[in-house]
């Protein structure tokens, strides 16, 4: 079966309200004010797309009707990838790391010298095997996440109903932005290993929703079964107490269409899965 899959690079960015398609079989007072607006003729306005790494003016915005259907009837998954936490800022206005960013701190930290030219999953490779040891490169890592909000448009996302979602981020703002209840649609349940009773968490809660974190969660990262995928070493045993997760995923995937976010498929495993 050929899996629909929508790929917007680049980040997260909180678009207008007005860009939100109007879903009547989603709609709440949370979000009632989209339903006059056309899905498919979004005219004479500044577009920013959910991605927010392509700016244009354009006069009409096409979304496929099998992704609206999708979307609509709660069959869509949601994957997002690092450039989907950009917009989120600290008090002082900064964004969080990305991988380049994120590389330049653990260099300085456990180098003392930039390392412009090796890659984040090499520096913090040769940070572990030089002394420092992983659970203080992970709290390095979970430190320079401190102090940000979730994005507008990551409380966006709780606007609307999912099949599921997953992310290879570690950070903790969708987790945050789901944390008001008033406004959420679903109850967002994270998944970071292998051995958690899934239905029976889902069972649990009313409207659940499922949150895949392949990569491992900041709030887990000393768990030694299952460490952030950070390192080569991590990447080439990322399937380890992650196998089923993976394997969800794919089986979820067969029948429901992958919008990818922020995500720029670098990762051949994640390639894989499509």
């Amino acid at each position: 079966m050929i899996r629909p899959r929508y790929h917007c690079s680049g980040q997260l960015a909180s678009p207008p309200r007005s860009l939100i398609p109007s879903l009547p079989s989603v709609a709440s007072p949370a979000n009632q004010r989209y339903e006059d607006r056309s899905v498919l003729d979004l005219k004479s306005e500044r577009l920013e797309t959910v991605a927010g790494a392509v700016k244009k003016t354009a006069t009409k915005v096409a979304i496929p009707f099998l992704l609206l259907e999708a979307v609509r009837n709660g069959r869509a998954i949601l994957f997002l990838g690092a450039g989907a936490s950009k917009e989120c800022r600290n008090a002082v206005g900064k964004s969080p790391p990305d991988g380049d960013q994120l590389q330049d701190i653990l260099a300085l930290k456990y180098m003392g010298k930039p390392m412009l030219n090796r890659s984040v999953q090499t520096v913090a490779e040769m940070a572990i095997e030089n002394g420092a040891g992983q659970p203080l490169v992970f709290d390095t890592v979970a430190s320079s996440f401190d102090g940000f909000a979730p994005s507008e448009a990551h409380r966006m996302v709780s606007d609307f109903n999912w099949r599921a979602i997953a992310t290879t981020n570690y950070d903790l703002f969708l987790e945050a932005a789901y944390g008001d209840a008033k406004r959420r649609r679903q109850v967002l349940l994270p998944f970071v290993k292998d051995d958690e009773p899934i239905d029976s968490r889902k069972g649990a809660v009313p409207n659940p929703l499922e949150y895949l974190k392949l990569h491992g969660s900041l709030d887990h990262r000393l768990d030694k079964d299952i460490p952030l995928v950070l390192s080569w070493e991590q990447y080439e045993k990322y399937e380890t107490n992650r196998k089923n997760m993976f394997h969800r995923l794919i089986y979820l995937s067969r029948e429901c269409p992958l919008i990818f976010v922020g995500y720029k498929l670098a990762d051949e495993h994640i390639r894989k899965l499509v």
